[in-house]
């Protein structure tokens, strides 16, 4: 069928409707359109002949509805346009060559998601890499500072006495300063052989605005080395100065120039996972919407329960869990688990005894899905109100508050929109606050939040009249408390031998705003 025939049988859809009737097929004298609305002006419109059967017709454009439900929010256009691609590539499951395939919700879901075991275990050891390495950078950050304090001190010493007597001795000109910096040269060649602590080191010599920790440029003559050693002290009390200055950008000040971003504190890194032969994995996504007015658009909680295995010789084990039920959650298992055993006693176990799972490959053995539409169950609730001044500024007081004390929020930032150009001034603040012109946010950075911080404000006033252009706030953060409640309790082999597990539990939003 030629591109202008689609497009002339799509113009003459609206023209056949009639407004006021409850129906959903319009035929003509070949073709005939079945359609559903699914949201505000919009409609999902399947073309069919008059020949084919209504009723599988009727079943495919209910398909195509809950698919389309299913990616996107149909209530808004633009959120639909934004996730075209996913809906054709759904089209392109659901029909192939005019034909409708078996597939249902729950199939196009599973190949929308095509999830990896191979990837998600790439993943966790290329996470363990980068965990060690940042391990290693600190402890050799840290070694490189006590070896300037120990040379602060030396220089000290050596420029009161004798040390024009020492620089023009033929030993001390061949060697330059270098001793006096490096008094144990074994952790400096070690140090030097791997790449990632060779970064960490060119990261302090560029915050020491010229002081070098390593072998000094051809080139250099005995001024300048006599230069270097006199007023060693003096540049390493000037670094201490810089580093005490930065506390201040962290606190809350803006950062005087676009170019230069307010800079963090960074977050101590996380020791990596010591996983055991038999590994636990807890995974949950939230997806959370507030209207401005403090109403609950919608709130899902997606999660998973994975089991990983390297151990094969405890291939079949079982693991015993426990569940705070009073969410109504959707809970599912894995075909292969026993279903009646975990609803009668809440163990995983596999339904053949002689079976085993894939050893080292995560696998998913347990599902649950939460939604709601009560406010209360929005683990952290965020009010936005900008308020016009009728001056030419707007008054802006953003407040968070905890509504599960048994979370804890970490690393939680609170990204609002800004007009472009314009530069807030910040009042008061709970934690700390970043500008960020290029994308025209201002990011509001609280470390954690539990039940000891419950609540925060900040509060800015910024050049404008618009109280609009503040949404929508976008939330993100991490936890290692599962929403569901869910807690593994143990895992023993069938002849009930406790094993020892280890396991890792995540929190984290992927959609969490205020519109």
């Amino acid at each position: 069928m030629p591109r202008t025939r689609i497009e002339g049988l799509l113009a003459s859809f609206p023209k056949l409707m009639v407004p006021g009737q409850q129906h959903t097929t319009v035929e003509t004298e070949t073709i005939r359109y079945v359609y559903q609305p699914i949201g505000e002006e919009m409609f999902v419109v399947l073309i069919t002949s008059r020949q084919n059967n209504i009723v599988q017709d009727m079943d495919t454009l209910h398909l195509i509805a809950r698919a389309v439900s299913d990616i996107c929010d149909v209530g808004d256009q633009q959120d639909v346009v934004f996730h075209g691609f996913d809906i054709l590539q759904t089209f392109e499951e659901i029909i192939s060559q005019g034909c409708r395939d078996n597939v249902d919700l729950a199939k196009l879901r599973t190949i929308k998601e095509m999830e990896s075991h191979e990837e998600k275990i790439q993943e966790m050891i290329e996470k363990n890499k980068e965990l060690e390495a940042k391990q290693e950078m600190k402890r050799q950050a840290k070694f490189f500072d006590q070896q300037r304090r120990e040379a602060a001190k030396r220089g000290f010493s050596d420029g009161g006495m004798g040390s024009g007597g020492s620089m023009l001795s033929g030993g001390r000109m061949g060697s330059s300063y270098e001793p006096l910096i490096s008094p144990r040269p074994e952790p400096v060649r070690s140090f030097g052989s791997d790449s990632p602590p060779a970064q960490s080191a060119a990261t302090i010599s560029s915050a020491a605005r010229g002081m070098r920790l390593g072998r000094k440029p051809k080139g250099a003559d005995i001024l300048g080395a006599m230069k270097d050693e006199v007023g060693l002290a003096q540049e390493f009390e000037d670094n201490l100065s810089m580093n005490e200055k930065e506390p201040l950008i962290a606190a809350g000040y803006d950062a005087p120039s676009s170019s230069a971003p307010m800079s963090v504190e960074a977050t101590p890194a996380r020791p990596p996972i010591d996983m055991k032969g038999v590994h636990i994995q807890i995974d949950e996504r939230i997806t959370a919407v507030v209207n401005r007015d403090g109403g609950s658009e919608m709130m899902e909680v997606k999660g998973d329960l994975s089991l990983i295995i390297t151990d094969s010789n405890y291939a079949n084990v079982q693991v015993s869990v426990e569940t705070n039920d009073s969410r109504n959650a959707q809970v599912k298992t894995h075909p292969k688990i026993d279903k009646r055993k975990y609803q009668n006693s809440s163990v995983l176990a596999l339904k053949d005894p002689s079976g085993s799972f894939p050893v080292s490959q995560p696998i998913g053995i347990l599902k649950w899905r939460i939604v709601s539409d009560d406010e209360s169950a929005i683990p952290l609730t965020i009010n936005c109100w900008p308020s016009p001044t009728g001056s030419g500024t707007v008054d802006v007081n953003i407040e968070y508050e905890l509504n599960n004390a048994d979370l804890e929020l970490e690393d939680v930032v609170v990204t609002i929109p800004i007009p472009p150009g314009a530069q807030p001034t910040v009042s008061d603040v709970d934690g700390v606050y970043n500008v960020d012109r290029a994308h025209s946010v201002l990011q509001w950075q609280i470390p954690t939040i539990d039940s000891s911080n419950k609540d925060g404000s900040l509060d800015f006033s910024i050049p404008g009249n618009d109280a609009g252009v503040f949404f929508p706030v976008h939330v993100s953060f991490a936890c290692k408390k599962p929403y569901y409640g869910i807690s593994v309790t143990g895992v023993t082999t069938p002849d009930s031998q406790d094993v020892e597990f280890s396991q890792t539990i995540s929190l984290v939003p992927e959609n969490y705003s205020v519109i």
